[in-house]
C-alpha cells in the first residue's frame, strides 16, 4: 500500500512583498500542498477559522474546516484533480460551506487556484452574514406574498404617472384581470372616466403630500354599486422620494347593508391589524396633560412583553421602559407634534421587564378632538434585528408600502464600482448587459437611473439610486417568464 509522508515542516524564509502583503490582506488565505495538507495560512484566516498559523500548519485541510458531511465527498473530488489535472472552478468564486474550530457553520466565498507542484492556494472571504440575510429576507418575502395574495383587500401599486406596478389576487379576481396583463395600464382601462378621475386625484394628492389618507370611493360593476375604504400610501425610495402610490381598497358594501356584515367586517379588520407587522395603536393626551392609550393592538407583546390590557390600564409602564438616552428625545417629538399637529415620527429603544433591549421606529398622525385632546393613530416596529446585524433594512416592515417593496426579485446597497454589482449583472440576459452597463454609468454620475430590461425570468424594471459612495439597487417583476 502507497502511502504518503507529509513533507518536515522548516522554518520559513524571510517574507518577502508578496509574503507580506498576503500576510497583511482582509481576505482569508490558506494553501495546501498535494497532499492536502496545509502550508500557509494568514491572520484573516486566523481570525476567520479560529486556528492559529501555528497550530494549523501541518494539519490536513479535511481534518480541520471541511464539515464532516462532506469529508469524503472532498477527498474524492481533490483525488480527481490530482490524477486528472482538473482545472474546473480553479480562478472563479464559489461559494462552499465550513466549520469554525468552535464547530460553527460558515459559509465561505473561495477563489482557488494552483501552484503546480507546489499544490493550491486560496483566497477566502466570510459570506456566513449574508447567507442568513438572503434566507431570512427569502423568508420575509414569502411571506409577504402569502399575506398579499390573500388577503380580501384589494391591494395595487401605481407608479405618479398612474400607470399600475403590481395588482395582488383579490384585485385580479374582482376585475377579472391578470397581474401581468395589467402592469403599464392605467384605471381608466379598467373603470369609467369619471371613476378614474377620482382616484387619480385622490393618487395625486398622496404622492404630493407624502401622507396616507383613506377615503370612501364608490365602484359600479353593471347594476350594482360597490362600496370601498380606500386607504393610499405613498411609497416611497430610500432616499424619501415618493415614486408612487400603494391602495389598499376594502369592500364596505355588506356593512352598510346588514348588521351580520358589519360584524363580520371587524372581525376581518382585527385579524389584519392583531396579524400586522408590529403594533398598532391610539394614543390619547388630554388638556390636563394626562395621557393614556386607548387601543394597541396584540403585536405590543413582541414589542413590550405585555398584553394589550396591560398596556392601556397605564401608559407609564411604556414611557417607564425607555432607555434614559431616549426618553428626552421622546417626550420632545411628542410635545412637537401635538403642538404643531404635524406626524410624529421617532426612533429610540426600550428595555423590557426581562432585561431586553429592543430598538423601535414609531410614526402616527395627530388630530385635535373637539374637547382639545390630541389623538393620535400610528404604528410602532421593532427594529432590533436591524440594529443587531447592521444592515440597509431601514425601510422593511415599516408599514405596507414596505410589503410592496418587498416584491423586488432583488434589493441591494452595494458600492459604487465601475462595474454591475455581479448580483444585478447575472439578473440580466446578455443581450441587455450593454443598457445596464450605460445605466449604470449614469448613476455613478450620481444620476437617479430606472429602466425596463430583460432578465433571466422575464421583463424588468431596474431602479438605481446613488448615495454617496454607495448605489441602491431594486428590481421588480413586470411580467411573468418569458
Amino acid at each position: 500500500m502507497l502511502t504518503v509522508e507529509a513533507p518536515q515542516i522548516s522554518a520559513p524564509p524571510a517574507p518577502g512583498p508578496r509574503d507580506r502583503a498576503v500576510d497583511a490582506s482582509g481576505l482569508a488565505y490558506l494553501q495546501i500542498d498535494r497532499a492536502g495538507v496545509i502550508r500557509d495560512w494568514n491572520r484573516a484566516a486566523e481570525r476567520l477559522f479560529g486556528w492559529t498559523r501555528d497550530e494549523i500548519v501541518g494539519q490536513r485541510l479535511t481534518e480541520t474546516i471541511i464539515p464532516p458531511a462532506l469529508r469524503s465527498a472532498h477527498s474524492a473530488g481533490f483525488a480527481r484533480r490530482l490524477v486528472n489535472g482538473d482545472s474546473d472552478g480553479l480562478g472563479h468564486a464559489v461559494e462552499v460551506p465550513a466549520l469554525h474550530r468552535d464547530g460553527a457553520e460558515l459559509r465561505l466565498s473561495m477563489t482557488v487556484d494552483s501552484l503546480g507542484d507546489d499544490g493550491f492556494f486560496a483566497f477566502i472571504t466570510d459570506q456566513t452574514d449574508v447567507h442568513r440575510a438572503q434566507q431570512e429576507l427569502q423568508r420575509s418575502n414569502t411571506l409577504i406574498t402569502a399575506i398579499l395574495q390573500h388577503t380580501t383587500a384589494m391591494i395595487s401599486a401605481k407608479d405618479l404617472a398612474g400607470r399600475y406596478l403590481f395588482v395582488n389576487g383579490e384585485y385580479e379576481r374582482v376585475f377579472q384581470v391578470t397581474a401581468a396583463d395589467m402592469v403599464g395600464r392605467v384605471e381608466a382601462d379598467l373603470v369609467s372616466a369619471s371613476v378614474a378621475a377620482v382616484g387619480r386625484a385622490h393618487d395625486e394628492e398622496v404622492a404630493s403630500t407624502g401622507s396616507a389618507t383613506t377615503v370612501r370611493e364608490e365602484i359600479p360593476f353593471g347594476d350594482d354599486i360597490r362600496q370601498y375604504v380606500v386607504t393610499r400610501v405613498p411609497l416611497t425610495d430610500p432616499d424619501g422620494s415618493v415614486y408612487g402610490v400603494c391602495n389598499i381598497a376594502i369592500d364596505d358594501t355588506e356593512r352598510r347593508r346588514s348588521e351580520d356584515a358589519i360584524a363580520a367586517g371587524e372581525q376581518r379588520f382585527w385579524n389584519t391589524v392583531n396579524n400586522a407587522p408590529g403594533m398598532l395603536y391610539q394614543f390619547r393626551v388630554e388638556p390636563t396633560g394626562e395621557a393614556s392609550f386607548t387601543f394597541v393592538s396584540e403585536g405590543c407583546r413582541e414589542i413590550y412583553g405585555m398584553d394589550a390590557a396591560e398596556v392601556i390600564a397605564s401608559s407609564t409602564q411604556i414611557t417607564g421602559l425607555i432607555v434614559e438616552e431616549d426618553r428626552a428625545s421622546f417626550v420632545e417629538s411628542i410635545t412637537l407634534s401635538a403642538q404643531t399637529l404635524e406626524p410624529w415620527v421617532w426612533r429610540g429603544s426600550i428595555t423590557r421587564r426581562d432585561g431586553s433591549r429592543r430598538w423601535l421606529y414609531g410614526t402616527s398622525r395627530p388630530h385635535r378632538e373637539a374637547d382639545g385632546a390630541t389623538v393620535w393613530d400610528g404604528m410602532l416596529l421593532d427594529r432590533t434585528r436591524e440594529q443587531h446585524t447592521e444592515h440597509d433594512l431601514e425601510a422593511v416592515r415599516t408599514d405596507l408600502e414596505d410589503l410592496v417593496g418587498r416584491l423586488a426579485v432583488l434589493s441591494l446597497t452595494t458600492a459604487a464600482e465601475p462595474t454591475p454589482a455581479a448580483a444585478l449583472t447575472s439578473l440580466i440576459v446578455p443581450a441587455d448587459r450593454a443598457a445596464l452597463t450605460g445605466l449604470w454609468l449614469r448613476a455613478l454620475r450620481g444620476e437617479r437611473a430606472d429602466a425596463l430590461l430583460t432578465g433571466t425570468g422575464g421583463r424588468l424594471l431596474v431602479r438605481l439610486r446613488p448615495h454617496g459612495r454607495e448605489i441602491t439597487v431594486s428590481c421588480f417583476p413586470l411580467s411573468g417568464p418569458s
